[in-house]
């Protein structure tokens, strides 16, 4: 025979005028008295209910569980409101997590999993913060080649409108197209001498062995190996390893290559200034590429973008935080006089008035302010 269901006497809050019950009421004796999703109507209906109400044990104990994990909930809301993410920070933890990933390919449980959640992640933080993400291709001092040439591309690919499951297939190759040459990237970095044969070597054979890689360890995905395989192909058969022509290349995969290259002009030894880059770019001198892609590619960074530096009409250095609605009128933050000391704070200016218009593009060493000090800027609570 079996035992009769344990009741619990019912806590006040399960009993609010003009709300349904979360649970079904009984007296102690086991007579139902509400129906769960039944309303206390009356003051006087309630008070009576609360003298006699009870509910299963189990029942209760669900429903207490599942207050408790909704306040929980409630409760990191309220904390991520209060303490706001900052783009920057979070592309500094991504970048992080990315070299490692890459560095140890195979040995790393998940790789593909990880990829995916990362390619994902990435281009929610480009859809939340577009200013905030193109600021730490410049600010953020990471050796992730990789990591910045994916976030650029999840940026140009919110501009084109591109479809989803495309869009997320070119910010996985973006992230991965290294994943063969991580440690001999690595090497070049310190090594002052060209390469040697064997190097490169293994520099034309990165791309298929990093489709190799990757297919292994789980990605699935034939667009994402498409471009892994033929990110270094050029439009006039000098790329490699097939030596395809312009016809033979997928537009997307033309795009990575397109960015590959930009990002290493961005941070070349000898580096040039973001919009001397762009200027390089458009007159033809990086290289040969579809007209369509430098057009959006121009749009995107604009003139000054983001986390780059400028002289003002008031001689003072400031950083672009955001684009303008014109190209040549970029919101910015003085950071200090031309031949003073660094400012206590940063000093918000208009660049659309005259006595602030911008004047020139500047190197980041003439700000003298660590990256870190700037990093708030790009801090938002509204997501």
């Amino acid at each position: 025979m079996s035992q009769p269901p344990s009741r619990i006497k019912l806590p006040g809050r399960f009993l609010r005028v003009g709300e349904q019950v979360p649970v079904d009421v009984y007296a102690k004796n086991g007579f139902l008295l509400l129906k769960k999703g039944h309303y206390v109507l009356t003051p006087e209906q309630r008070e009576r209910l609360m003298d006699v109400a009870h509910g299963d044990v189990e029942e209760v104990a669900v429903r207490l569980e599942r207050e408790r994990l909704d306040r929980a909930a409630q409760r990191e809301r309220e904390a991520a409101a209060s303490n706001p993410k900052n783009p920057l920070v979070e592309a500094g933890f991504m970048a992080g997590r990315l070299e490692a990933v890459l560095l140890h390919g195979l040995a790393v449980p998940g790789l593909a999993g990880r990829l995916e959640d990362m390619a994902e992640e990435l281009i929610q933080l480009t859809q939340r913060f577009r200013d905030g993400m193109l600021a730490s291709l410049f600010l953020l001092p990471v050796k992730s080649h990789s990591f910045r040439v994916a976030t650029l591309l999840a940026l140009l690919g919110r501009r084109q409108g591109m479809e989803p499951a495309r869009l997320k297939s070119l910010v996985g190759a973006g992230l991965s197209m290294n994943v063969a040459i991580s440690q001999l990237m690595n090497q070049l970095a310190t090594q002052r001498q060209s390469m040697s044969l064997p190097q490169q070597e293994e520099m034309v054979a990165h791309p298929v062995l990093g489709s190799a890689i990757l297919r292994e360890a789980g990605v699935t995905d034939e667009h994402w190996h498409l471009l892994v395989q033929t990110h270094h192909e050029q439009d006039d058969g000098q790329g490699y390893p097939a030596g395809l022509h312009a016809d033979e290349i997928h537009p997307d995969a033309r795009l990575l290559g397109l960015v590959d290259l930009l990002c290493e002009q961005f941070y070349s030894d000898a580096a040039l200034l973001p919009s001397q880059v762009m200027a390089s770019l458009f007159r033809g001198e990086l290289g040969l590429f579809p007209p369509a892609l430098v057009s959006l590619l121009i749009k995107e960074m604009g003139i000054y973008p983001p986390g780059s530096f400028v002289r003002l009409a008031s001689q003072e250095i400031a950083v672009v935080t955001h684009s303008g609605e014109k190209a040549n009128q970029p919101r910015v933050a003085a950071l200090r006089k031309v031949d003073g000391p660094p400012y206590a704070d940063v000093l918000l200016r208009d660049s659309r008035q005259p006595a602030y218009r911008v004047v020139e593009p500047v190197a980041a060493a003439t700000a003298a302010v660590k990256p870190a000090y700037l990093t708030r800027l790009w801090t938002s609570r509204l997501g």
